[in-house]
């Protein structure tokens, strides 16, 4: 699909279908609308629809891929003083213990 042959009207629909599809925890969507319409968001001939929707998105993604990161670096440090419940969370679960 080559989004620079699209009409105005047409970008707009594909970059706000984007954003509602990554609404439901979908970081990797936003990620995509904003790679695909950063151009048409501020360089040459700027759409305010498809910014707003681009600055959302990056928002939305950058909050979510926080969210990911904190939570693996909480579950890294802590699974082995959660005893079971950090085992029963795990799909691989390590042999041994981390020596301290």
């Amino acid at each position: 699909m080559d989004i620079n042959r699209a009409t105005k009207e047409r970008k707009i629909e594909i970059c706000r279908k984007y954003f509602l599809v990554g609404i439901p925890f979908l970081p990797w969507v936003w990620i995509v609308n904003v790679v695909w319409f950063w151009r048409d968001a501020w360089q040459s001939d700027p759409i305010p629809e498809v910014r707003r929707y681009v600055i959302w998105s990056a928002i939305g993604a950058l909050l979510h891929l926080a969210l990911i990161a904190a939570w693996i670096s909480v579950y890294q440090s802590e699974r082995v003083r959660w005893d079971e419940w950090g085992d029963k969370l795990s799909l691989h679960i390590p042999y041994g213990r981390a020596s301290a």
